[in-house]
């Protein structure tokens, strides 16, 4: 058979999959113009109005559809299965990047105080908000605020939260220095596993993706130096780095939003981890690199895949997962290609090696780093607000 043909088997089998799935248990409709999700089966005991960079009514749509794994929603429809009602606001942009700060989550407002009973919580999926912290502090909103941190990151109005969840040990540590007041929590984050298959293990080439931080100039001169294959997904193509035979570079497309990717979620597992002989998270020596978790979803997503992974030692998440301890995945050092390179041709002659950390990593994400635990965290979270 054709690989292609056997590539796209699969690929409408998982989209059908999940798209059973995203809808399952949940109902939908409107309310002053944002998509309301509802447990189809019982009587909602609690609202959430959820907000974040990227999702509202587009991703929900992405997701029923089976474009988008449901993790990128942080648990809210495990939420509404477990009996909450959640709103998806649309998305609201950083405001220390974009410096508009008006009206930013002014527009949520009249939803917040309308809709949202006291007890009832505004959930942020990152560190954005700005305005409703703001009232919140000074007593005029009457509604917990939840945020999320991802490492040592500011939190604008730190001080109007009631809650911060940090994704990290690292994030949590940030979470209690700025907000001492507030409860914080620290949560590791999680994949919708029903949207990861099981695919059996065909290694062809080693796999790096991702938009954030990406050190492609160090994987450059590792490649040169190793026996393997690579393929390398970046956002855009950067024509200063020369890339050696062994690799194939694909554009992916710049943008942080899925509307700007080039290359599709179902090409992604089908395509490219389906052929991995393991993820490639190799980031630059940034000060942001330091402060945030760069590198988290696509850690997760591998993870899940049953890949293993060969990681920069930074510290958000090596505190969070140490991967070289759960025999999981190798750490490198930061802008060391030899390295790097050692690490890849270890991985690369040792298949069944690499085969049996992919698996721990598989039952890693069954035990501990899925929606399910994640959002029953959460919810404990919640009810101790």
């Amino acid at each position: 058979m054709p690989i292609n043909l056997m590539l796209k088997m699969p690929i409408l089998a998982g989209a059908q999959e999940q798209r059973k799935f995203a809808n399952d248990g949940i109902a939908e409709s409107k309310e002053d113009g944002l998509v309301v999700l509802s447990p189809a089966d019982k009587s909602p005991f609690r609202r959430i109005l959820y907000v974040d960079g990227y999702g509202g009514a587009s991703m929900w749509e992405k997701i029923k559809k089976g474009e988008v794994p449901s993790h990128h929603l942080r648990g809210c429809l495990e939420l509404v299965r477990m009996g909450y009602e959640v709103a998806l606001a649309e998305p609201l942009p950083d405001v220390n990047l974009r410096r508009r700060p008006v009206p930013h989550d002014l527009r949520l407002l009249k939803m917040v105080r309308s809709w949202l009973k006291r007890g009832d919580i505004v959930y942020c999926g990152h560190n954005l908000l700005f305005w409703l912290p703001l009232l919140n502090a000074l007593g005029m909103l009457g509604r917990p605020i939840v945020s999320h941190l991802f490492g040592r990151e500011d939190l604008p109005v730190s001080r109007g939260h009631n809650g911060i969840i940090g994704l990290t040990p690292a994030a949590a540590e940030q979470g209690k220095r700025l907000a001492p007041h507030a409860k914080v929590v620290h949560l590791g984050w999680g994949t919708d596993l029903s949207s990861f298959p099981k695919l059996a293990y065909r290694p062809e080439a080693f796999f790096s993706c991702g938009i954030t931080l990406r050190d492609h100039r160090t994987l450059s001169l590792a490649a040169a130096r190793c026996r393997q294959r690579i393929e390398v997904i970046c956002p855009g193509v950067d024509g200063d780095i020369k890339w050696p035979a062994n690799v194939r570079v694909t554009d992916g497309g710049r943008g942080w939003t899925v509307d700007d990717k080039k290359v599709s979620y179902n090409d992604l597992l089908y395509k490219h981890y389906a052929r991995s002989s393991g993820s490639l998270i190799i980031l630059k020596n940034h000060r942001f690199v330091q402060q945030t978790a760069p590198g988290f979803t696509e850690l997760i997503e591998a993870m899940a895949m049953a890949r293993p992974v060969i990681i920069t030692r930074t510290p958000a998440l090596a505190d969070e997962i140490d991967v070289e301890g759960a025999g999981w995945g190798l750490f490198v050092p930061m802008e060391d290609p030899d390295a790097l390179s050692e690490a890849i041709d270890f991985l690369g002659d040792n298949p069944s090696q690499a085969e049996e950390m992919g698996r721990r990593g598989r039952r890693l994400a069954e035990r501990h780093y899925n929606m399910e635990r994640y959002a029953r965290d959460l919810h404990k979270f919640f009810e101790s607000l």
